[in-house]
């Protein structure tokens, strides 16, 4: 039995998403936005503006979802509970989730950058 470390399951899904998802300038560019809007706004935010914008935003948000669930946090399955979840955890919690999604964060901008130099 392998056990695999947070970081490494993160890496596998956003890999994963991003290689079935082959994403585009917007959605590459959106990855490359996203962690500095989360430093300036909060999570809560973040997600609410990408799910208001919708198209590659909403995109890049059920990616978040996907490598968030992947990574522990099995009750956020899309973008829509991700939303939920976001505005309904308590303090602690949701610094825990916000961190996660930085890091969720950093893969899918790793593999986006990755794919588009493809």
């Amino acid at each position: 039995m392998i056990v695999q470390m947070t970081s490494q399951k993160m890496a596998r899904e956003a890999y994963n998403r991003i290689t079935n998802r082959r994403p585009s300038k917007e959605y590459t560019s959106f990855a490359r936005e996203f962690p500095t809007l989360v430093h300036t706004c909060g999570l809560a935010q973040a997600v609410a503006f990408a799910m208001a914008k919708g198209g590659h935003q909403k995109d890049y948000v059920d990616d978040i979802a996907a490598v968030l669930s992947a990574a522990g946090h099995q009750e956020i399955t899309d973008a829509e509970k991700l939303g939920n979840q976001t505005r309904d955890l308590p303090v602690i919690p949701y610094l825990r989730l916000s961190r996660n999604a930085l890091a969720a964060a950093v893969w899918l901008k790793r593999y986006a950058e990755a794919a588009k130099e493809k």
